[in-house]
């Protein structure tokens, strides 16, 4: 049987990452085979996929395998279950509450002593003819160059100072437990059109989107007065407008301080519902669990039809905001309360590695491999073609050095001829999300075990109010009851 077998591999076929051949299946190589989770669809796979290429070529030897889960919550709720089974991926998207519940696993890798390293590392493999070669990573780490390109704020994320219980997991405050990818915020998505029949224009004779919620407020009230049948505003996540909230009027939302990681039971929070519950009941706005579907799906309507003026969503989706036929989708930053109140939430998925599944011989080797193939995904092509793709932020400011991605972002393409349909949207939405002065209106929450089940009970705390089954009080005592409060 062992000569059989090994007559059987020696006509192995390399494909996609896993060993193939006639006749029978042979298990993935996972000693030299790279697995990575994440929750892209199939239209942003294939662009990963170049950079999946441009890894292999660079390091031969070595392949990616691309498992796509499902969304974000599938895939959390797979690498937990895979833990369970020592078969956890080698590198993750993941968000930072899903890092949280990963640390008591001591899986999750301090990226720490690779993120600079500039030693070089020489591994050995076997090549098509069966012969065996050597190759060497000159550099493990990034350069300061590179380090110093890399957005501070989306970089801060990722350090254990904003996390709680890493000492258990062997972490300091300065440990690097992820690392961004592209990153996505909320815009305010709206129809000029409908904003110049209002008379909400500028000097120029332009459409003036509103800069504060107080101006927002206003606009809707006119719109109702113009198109009765109107629903001038969709907000996209009831959780994200309350965490956004609860940083522009300073109410709190939760804490990495285990001794009161809940703060959203106070009076401002209640104030801001009951605001907000006043201008739903006057129909000036929905949301996507009470519309039912993303509310973007009312753009294309146009107010004459009851549809949106305004639609509060991702730039992460920023293809699904057109306006059709009816008018050119325009993007702008979402409401503040004032020039000092102006916090926008960062999204967007971030890297995490995990040692040791499948029970590798190889730990060593294989996690400086893996923090290679981490490197391509941050590298500043693949950055660019992933942002031009999807409308989501590159990580690095360098990226927008890069001519044919100045192009985009300035509306255009290749060829500098302007840019159309959704590549346009996707493009207004890189532009309005980047930009020294905008990164400093970003901030994540604090991640806990239990910082996922605040975000989830904040939907509900907002429907329940919305629609007038709970009062505030009793929303925000329930929600506080369910994270585990008294």
């Amino acid at each position: 049987m062992k000569k059989l077998l090994t007559v059987a591999l020696a006509g192995c076929i390399v494909a996609s990452g896993c060993f193939a051949f006639a006749g029978c299946s042979n298990p993935t190589d996972y000693e030299h085979t790279i697995v990575f989770y994440s929750s892209q669809g199939q239209d942003l796979a294939v662009v990963t996929d170049t950079a999946i290429e441009n890894f292999q070529e660079k390091y031969p030897g070595w392949k990616v395998e691309h498992i796509k889960p499902g969304g974000y919550k599938e895939l959390k709720e797979k690498v937990i279950s895979d833990l369970q089974t020592n078969i956890q991926p080698d590198v993750a998207y993941c968000y930072a509450d899903h890092v949280a519940q990963y640390l008591g696993s001591k899986t999750v890798v301090n990226m720490s002593q690779y993120f600079t390293n500039a030693n070089s590392f020489t591994y050995t493999y076997t090549d098509d003819a069966g012969n065996n070669q050597t190759k060497t990573v000159d550099r493990i780490g990034f350069t300061q160059a590179d380090v110093d390109s890399f957005i501070p704020g989306y970089l801060e994320e990722g350090y254990g100072r904003n996390y709680s219980g890493i000492e258990e997991a062997g972490f300091t405050a300065d440990t690097l437990i992820t690392l961004p990818f592209v990153k996505s915020t909320e815009a305010l998505y709206y129809n000029p059109n409908a904003l110049k029949e209002l008379g909400e224009v500028d000097d120029a004779g332009n459409a003036k989107p509103p800069e504060t919620w107080k101006d927002l407020w206003r606009i809707c009230e006119k719109a109702k007065t113009k198109w009765p049948g109107c629903t001038p505003l969709g907000y996209d996540s009831e959780a994200n407008w309350f965490i956004t909230m609860s940083q522009q009027l300073e109410f709190g939302y939760t804490d990495v301080d285990p001794a009161h990681h809940f703060l959203f039971k106070n009076d401002g929070a209640k104030a801001w519902l009951n605001e907000i519950k006043g201008y739903f009941d006057k129909h000036y706005f929905t949301t996507q669990q009470i519309y039912g579907n993303y509310t973007s799906g009312l753009f294309t309507k146009g107010p004459n039809d009851g549809g949106l003026i305004f639609c509060i969503g991702s730039t992460g989706g920023a293809k699904n905001q057109s306006g059709g036929t009816l008018f050119t989708t325009e993007v702008a930053p979402i409401p503040q309360v004032d020039e000092t109140h102006n916090q926008c939430i960062s999204q967007g998925p971030s890297l995490v590695m995990l040692a040791g599944g499948h029970n590798i011989t190889n730990l060593e080797e294989k996690q400086i491999m893996t923090f290679q193939f981490i490197k391509e995904l941050l590298s500043v092509n693949f950055q660019a073609k992933f942002a031009r793709a999807s409308g989501y932020a590159p990580m690095r400011t360098d990226v927008y050095d890069n001519e044919d991605f100045q192009l985009f972002v300035d509306g255009k393409d290749e060829d500098g001829k302007p840019l159309t349909g959704t590549d346009l949207i996707i493009s207004k939405c890189v532009k309005a999300g980047s930009g020294e002065e905008f990164n400093k209106r970003l901030f994540t929450s604090p991640a806990f075990v239990g910082s996922s089940t605040a975000r989830d009970q904040m939907d509900f705390v907002v429907v329940y109010v919305l629609q007038g089954q709970k009062d505030p009080d009793r929303a925000l005592s329930d929600a506080y009851k369910a994270c585990g409060g008294k």
